[in-house]
């Protein structure tokens, strides 16, 4: 349970996981999704994978991930929702983040570079 949750420590992944949350995606599709490059996708979803969070299948030469079991989609969910409600409530002295993207997991340029 422990390795679960480093691999969650990870912005990149948590926005992966988001973009898999609610149906089978191809790496493709999950690069579109999240802004990453495809190096980045690629990494992210092997240790996804290797922690057991996603199960993965091939058709022709795409790959297509998802969430299992779903006891993870549950996880998943509520990150999403305690994420969304400290963005709803900001806690004192936090401040507000005025014009910055809508999205739940925001793309940080370090991450859109780094392999």
């Amino acid at each position: 349970m422990a390795r679960r949750f480093s691999v969650l420590g990870e912005p990149a992944r948590l926005r992966i996981l988001h973009a898999v949350c609610h149906s089978e995606r191809c790496v493709n599709d999950i690069m579109q999704v999240t802004g990453l490059a495809q190096a980045n996708v690629s990494r992210h979803l092997a240790r996804l994978y290797q922690a057991g969070l996603l199960v993965r299948r091939r058709e022709g030469a795409r790959m297509f991930y998802r969430v299992s079991p779903s006891s993870h989609v549950d996880l998943c969910r509520l990150v999403i929702q305690q994420v969304e409600g400290e963005r709803a409530h900001p806690k004192p002295g936090k401040g507000c983040e005025v014009g910055r993207s809508a999205s739940v997991f925001p793309v940080e340029s370090k991450e859109e570079t780094s392999v």
